[in-house]
């Protein structure tokens, strides 16, 4: 809800309230009983004044002071994210294969270029340019010789680098093998290298340490846990304990690209950062700002050498493919200006000719068709269209397809998948991902694929029949054992069958409606955590908001069973039901609450964690509500007499979704996000655009070298190969 005017947000939980009202109200008019409409007003007041309870609360917090972690509970965060970001990338590193026997030898030396700051407030002071003022700002260095690098870099004055190139120069690979190098060999004071995308960043609507804590706040979940105090993330920003390697500046608009600059340079506490960013892009944004990064050294790679190529192609060639490279790598000798030997001199076609020639034992012989492919342009695309292909084709699983679980080689994939359908599923996640203006591929967001208004309807649906098929049947029982009156098996069935299911698909659609107006597609991964040591104060504090939250909507669902059902004339019956149902929901939903905390782990939280725990925390918490409820709805039945029969069924089941589906506006707020994703899943498989099981063919597709995990997300392994791929899907 953040953005939105204090009114709006007040208004829209009114708004649900007045629905529950206004149907109350109605249908006591038509039950022609003067006192029930005075219980409907008394109601709707109390209803009304409760459910600003959170509005309110939230809004005092946002005037509190911001609560800060203290010193000890940074450094044990450092700790934790220092592990987390070395295992997370000693993986990728492997998958990426980027620490291979015969890495590929990219030379890097200082851009030419007018956009780097005065030398002496780069680099340490050398005895020529202080006296006579010669030499200039060194850093020369390879990829293959990464300690040299690293030490070059930790004498710049202010410890900044921006790391230009073309596309496909191997900008990101060496802000990656910079970043390993940090981590594994760090001297003491080192701040944590992180490596965070740029996408979607504008420093004027977010600062610079606001963004950097919420992307470490999303990136690594373990940083929300209760032992690094109120804000790790945050406070990992401001004691200067990070790194940014911050990649893809050319990704944001032209207007934005300045912004970034000049943030970064007035940022206080921001000294070390890492800066990727295409040439032509960080040229026109210097020029286009008049400002330079600070202190920051700028480098650019040298085109591979031919004869560097021709190295690295034998290197990987096994003895009886040679002789059909014979004339490939002639072909990049003689003709240096060809087509081929052109496209070969980035680091990107290269791999890309790995993969889809070398590792598939394919003949490459066609490249040197002049007529087919007369531009260097022309076979990169040749290879980036193959590429898909290619990868799954050449890394078929070891196992039996019918056993997916019995290995677990890091570059092989689990399962097997066409080659085809995967290059036209690939192709529509590029497409959405480029649609949505991210170079991030996050599983909770794919609703935006399908419609944000009706992914988020059903989304809400499947969280209320949850736990109104849970109501039902639960009270279904409760009242089928405990009822006196003959007959009374049948009707509670129907009453269970009938109320059970319409109460959560109204509470669904009530709940869904609000949430879609208020949040849109504001929705998040949510973690479990059921340790209480140090936390039962804030276990107390939840459980008394939910019987606030809980006990007036008890009421109202009460006497709208009331005056639906015609259940008893006796006050004490109204007021014993909606006390019951009341107090153990709102204790239920305190609890629930109170859950819905972080979990520290020792490891990187990959994509797929992350949607199993928040599948286990939604469809858990959406079950234990939905039994104590069931039960205090049973029981309390039973203890009024005739709490049975399909048509009152049908009509406590509206009374009780209306009720509920404002309960879960207020206080849950459909953060199930997994319960969108399986939504949006099965609505684009229905289409085609993916596969039934996305999740583990995007798990295959990392291990086969194609997307790359950041945190929770995945990204394709270029960006180039993105924009290929959707341009491939448009067309």
């Amino acid at each position: 809800m953040s953005g939105w005017p204090w009114r709006r947000r007040v208004a829209v939980p009114i708004a649900g309230v007045a629905i529950l009202v206004v149907i109350s109200y109605a249908l006591a008019e038509l039950s022609d009983s003067d006192k029930a409409a005075n219980w409907a007003q008394l109601a709707s007041l109390a209803l009304g004044v409760f459910t600003l309870i959170p509005t309110l609360i939230t809004a005092w917090r946002q005037q509190q002071p911001s609560r800060t972690s203290s010193p000890e509970q940074v450094d044990r965060a450092e700790h934790t994210l220092r592990a987390l970001v070395r295992a997370q990338w000693r993986e990728e590193i492997l998958i990426r294969e980027l620490d291979g026997p015969s890495p590929l030898p990219v030379r890097w030396k200082v851009s030419g270029l007018d956009v780097m700051d005065q030398d002496d407030r780069v680099d340490r002071p050398r005895l020529l340019r202080t006296l006579f003022g010669l030499g200039r700002v060194r850093f020369d260095g390879r990829t293959d010789r990464m300690p040299e690098l690293a030490g070059r870099f930790r004498k710049l004055v202010r410890r900044r680098l921006v790391i230009l190139g073309e596309p496909g120069m191997g900008k990101t690979t060496l802000a990656v093998l910079l970043l390993r190098e940090l981590l594994e060999d760090p001297r003491p004071g080192d701040p944590v290298p992180v490596l965070l995308s740029m996408s979607g960043w504008d420093p004027e609507a977010e600062p610079v340490h606001r963004w950097l804590g919420r992307r470490l706040h999303e990136n690594y979940p373990a940083l929300r846990a209760g032992e690094f105090g109120p804000d790790g993330a945050r406070g990992l920003v401001t004691h200067r304990r990070i790194l940014p390697v911050l990649d893809g500046l050319d990704e944001l608009p032209g207007p934005v690209r300045p912004r970034v600059i000049t943030a970064l340079n007035a940022a206080a506490g921001i000294d070390s950062v890492i800066l990727t960013c295409r040439t032509l892009e960080y040229q026109a944004a210097v020029h286009q700002g008049g400002d330079v990064l600070s202190g920051g050294a700028v480098i650019e790679p040298r085109p591979v050498k031919g004869s560097d190529a021709v190295a690295y192609i034998r290197a990987r060639l096994a003895p009886r493919q040679a002789p059909a490279w014979a004339g490939l790598l002639a072909a990049i000798k003689d003709d240096p200006r060809g087509p081929v030997a052109e496209a070969l001199t980035t680091p990107l076609t290269l791999w890309l000719l790995g993969k889809v020639y070398i590792e598939t034992h394919a003949d490459p012989s066609e490249l040197c068709d002049a007529v087919r492919f007369p531009t260097a342009e022309a076979v990169t695309e040749h290879l980036l269209d193959n590429l898909v292909q290619a990868a799954f084709a050449a890394a078929p699983p070891e196992n039996d397809p019918g056993d997916p679980h019995d290995h677990d080689h890091p570059f092989r994939p689990r399962r097997v998948w066409k080659p085809d359908e995967a290059r036209r599923w690939l192709a529509f996640l590029a497409h959405h991902m480029s649609e949505d203006g991210s170079r991030d591929f996050r599983w909770w967001h794919l609703h935006r694929a399908v419609s944000r208004p009706w992914s988020a309807l059903v989304g809400g649906v499947t969280v209320g029949l949850t736990v109104g098929l849970t109501v039902g049947l639960t009270s279904d029982v409760i009242v089928a054992f405990r009822s006196p009156h003959e007959g009374s098996l049948w009707e509670a069935l129907l009453f269970g069958l009938a109320g059970g299911p319409v109460g959560g698909l109204v509470g669904g659609l009530t709940g869904g409606f609000i949430v879609e107006r208020v949040k849109g597609a504001a929705l998040e991964p949510a973690y479990a955590n059921l340790r209480l040591r140090g936390q039962v104060g804030s276990l107390a504090g939840r459980l008394v908001l939910g019987l606030l939250i809980v006990l007036p909507v008890g009421m109202a669902a009460a006497f709208a069973l009331w005056s639906v059902a015609g259940i008893s004339s006796q006050a004490g019956d109204f007021v014993l039901y909606g006390l019951l149902v009341g107090a153990v929901g709102g204790l239920t939903l305190g609890l629930n609450r109170w859950v819905t905390t972080p979990l520290t782990t020792d490891r990187p939280q990959a994509p797929l964690i992350t949607l199993q725990r928040d599948l286990q925390l939604v469809y858990g918490r959406s079950l234990a509500f939905g039994v104590a409820l069931g039960l205090a709805f049973g029981i309390a039945g039973t203890l009024v007499a005739g709490f049975s029969g399909l048509l009152r069924g049908v009509a406590a089941g509206v009374a009780f979704g209306i009720a509920g589906g404002v309960v879960f506006t207020l206080t849950f707020g459909f953060t199930g996000a997994s319960s969108i994703y399986f939504v949006a899943v099965t609505a684009l498989q229905l289409r085609r655009r993916v596969p039934r099981r996305l999740m583990s063919f995007l798990e295959d597709a990392h291990r086969v070298g194609l997307l790359r995990q950041a945190g929770p997300v995945y990204q394709f392994r270029h960006a180039r190969l993105q924009d290929r791929l959707a341009q491939l899907y448009r067309g």
